[in-house]
């Protein structure tokens, strides 16, 4: 895997770019000067003139050559052999050049070891690496405009869906107490005439009123609210798709030492340079120069992968200090062995081998380091990825869920009072029997019915703009969500729940709930769970039901079960239940405003 990744990096539009070029250049002049320096016997003026002729001719053949084997890596990923075809040819070019003018300008005998084998290693390697670290950095910068722009579309999509549900039900609300309470309004009003004038023969007429009110108002709102869920159009995904300018990323990158790396580089590329310049005696020589370092290295390794992702300056500090020490210890072991006469034929100063060591050591790290950037922005983005489902998921699932409540309401509590109401109403005027008081007291009765209907009701549809979390609804949602990919949390609410449950203690409630599911989830291995809550004139009752390996006979209660007690609530688990474990909640209506006041509340996001 790891070396597909380099062979795609290498073989794409970086590969042998002029950048990777212009950067192996100027890395492979000095080399030119130290070596032929030490190689030819000239001075450092010749040595400049000749890296620096070197690199003029040279220049014509990798625009050819580049222009020609590698002209459609913009477009399309090279073969690997075309590549190297490239890196081969482009060498021998360059070696061939320095012998040239070896030979024919500065009139001294060319080494065919020292001057066309011994630059093999570092030139390919070097180009190798430098195409690599651009691709990679190129990478990085995309992958990283992404994520900036998945995070702030992210935030303004889910600022506009929370403005959307608020207005949205706003609008429900505001429509609701325009129609449906004005006409109850009216109709209360008519039990007034009704019963103030003793015109018992409209009772009739009033309940066939109601009736069709109840029908063609309510029923239809409710069903039209009940089907517009399933036709909202979910947020388009392809939104979260694009690219962001960001502030330069070299910041999200900390500094690391390679120490394997750094190590293989130095014993392969250095020994076969040495190899070539010296013979066995320049293999040997480096093998006794890496030696020293191997402690440095992996004490640089070790500091720098600790401190930088805490702390860039002292990873930096850390990365700094072991290249520092690293070329210092190369120059005294290089002194040492120059004292103990063990002498090379074409011995480079003390200072070249320790820069020499110190380039190996930073190009090997930088590689490790860019790809450790490129794998934290990848589990970033991935991350980024699994939030991104699951808050979309949310805000698609919020809108539905609060216009199921409204149309549950309008089904539930108002078109079923005003039926029972209706119901009433014929009971009274087919009973010929009672006296005239006796039917104005009963008319008085079901006005007053009437007028708690209505209060209930502007009670139910009381909620502002200013509470958008007004709703046990939206705790349930969160309580989904929070648990997402771990366990399926399906619900059932009665709908006179809704007007039963003080809006205080929402977030009790949602504690309860969390830790209930928390401990089905971890000490039973569920992964569905069902709550139901129902209510009667005295109680609330949540019943948690899960697929989870049930009750163990030894239980003790733990943190989840105190919270439920914590806050007023009573529990048992159902005993005989077949498959998994079921909870059963009670919590008294008249303490549920004081839950609020009893418990410090902490939201699901928190958790």
């Amino acid at each position: 895997m790891i070396l597909d990744e380099i062979v795609e990096r290498i073989t794409g539009r970086w590969a042998a770019s002029f950048k990777a070029w212009a950067y192996l250049s100027a890395i492979g002049s000095l080399g030119t000067i130290s070596r032929t320096y030490t190689l030819l016997d000239i001075t450092y003026k010749q040595s400049i003139l000749m890296a620096l002729a070197v690199f003029i001719i040279s220049s014509p053949f990798y625009l050819l050559l580049s222009s020609t084997l590698l002209r459609k890596r913009y477009t399309e990923q090279l073969s690997l052999a075309r590549v190297f075809s490239f890196y081969i040819i482009f060498w021998l070019t360059v070696a061939a050049t320095e012998i040239i003018l070896t030979v024919y300008v500065l009139h001294k005998t060319a080494y065919l070891g020292p001057q066309l084998f011994a630059p093999l290693f570092p030139d390919i390697t070097g180009i190798i690496a430098s195409s690599y670290l651009l691709a990679e950095f190129e990478k990085n910068r995309q992958d990283l405009s992404r994520l900036a722009f998945a995070q702030s579309t992210l935030t303004k999509t889910a600022q506009e869906s929370h403005d959307q549900v608020i207005a949205e039900r706003s609008e429900l609300i505001s429509a609701i107490h325009n129609s449906v309470l004005y006409q109850l309004d009216v109709l209360k009003k008519q039990f007034s005439s009704i019963r103030l004038g003793s015109k018992q023969n409209e009772l009739q007429a009033l309940a066939s009123e109601l009736e069709e009110y109840s029908t063609n108002t309510i029923r239809s709102l409710s069903h039209e609210m009940a089907k517009d869920t399933d036709t909202r159009q979910p947020i388009d995904r392809l939104s979260f798709i694009g690219s962001k300018k960001i502030k330069p990323f070299t910041a999200s990158i900390a500094p690391l030492i390679s120490f394997k790396l750094s190590i293989v580089t130095l014993l392969v590329v250095g020994s076969f340079h040495e190899l070539s310049l010296n013979g066995i005696r320049g293999f040997i020589f480096q093998i006794v120069l890496t030696l020293p370092l191997l402690p440095i290295l992996f004490v640089g390794e070790k500091l720098t992968r600790r401190y930088s992702g805490e702390n860039l300056l002292k990873g930096s500090s850390a990365f700094l200090l072991t290249i520092f020490f690293c070329g210092y210890l190369t120059f005294i072991t290089a002194f040492w062995l120059d004292l103990n006469n063990f002498h090379l034929r074409h011995e480079y100063s003390f200072s070249v081998f320790a820069g020499r060591s110190l380039a190996s050591v930073v190009v090997t790290s930088m590689i490790v380091t860019i790809v450790e950037a490129r794998r934290r922005t990848l589990s970033e983005l991935v991350a980024m990825n699994e939030k991104l489902q699951v808050n979309l998921e949310w805000m698609d699932n919020r809108s539905r869920e609060l216009r199921r409540e409204i149309a549950s309401i309008l089904h539930g509590p108002l078109q079923g009072r005003i039926a029972g109401v209706v119901m009433s109403l014929r009971l009274l005027d087919s009973n010929s029997e009672s006296s005239e008081s006796e039917k104005v007291r009963r008319l008085q009765e079901i006005e007053e019915l009437l007028s708690t209907v209505i209060s209930d009701v502007q009670e139910l549809f009381k909620v502002g703009t200013h509470e958008p979390e007004a709703s046990i609804i939206i705790k349930l949602i969160n309580l989904r969500r929070s648990w997402d990919g771990i366990a399926v949390i399906s619900w059932s609410v009665q709908p006179e729940v809704f007007a039963a449950i003080p809006s205080v203690s929402f977030n009790a409630l949602s504690e309860v709930l969390y830790e209930a599911v928390s401990n089905s989830v971890r000490h039973g291995g569920a992964t569905s769970i069902n709550i139901i809550f129902e209510v009667d004139p005295k109680l609330l009752t949540l019943t948690v039901s899960d697929n989870g390996a049930g009750i163990k006979e030894d239980l003790t209660p733990g943190s989840g079960l105190h919270k439920i007690t914590e806050v007023g609530g009573t529990y048992q688990f159902t005993p005989g239940v077949e498959l998994g474990a079921q909870l059963v909640i009670h919590f008294a209506l008249h303490t549920l405003g004081a839950i609020s006041s009893n418990q410090p509340s902490t939201t699901l996001e928190e958790k």
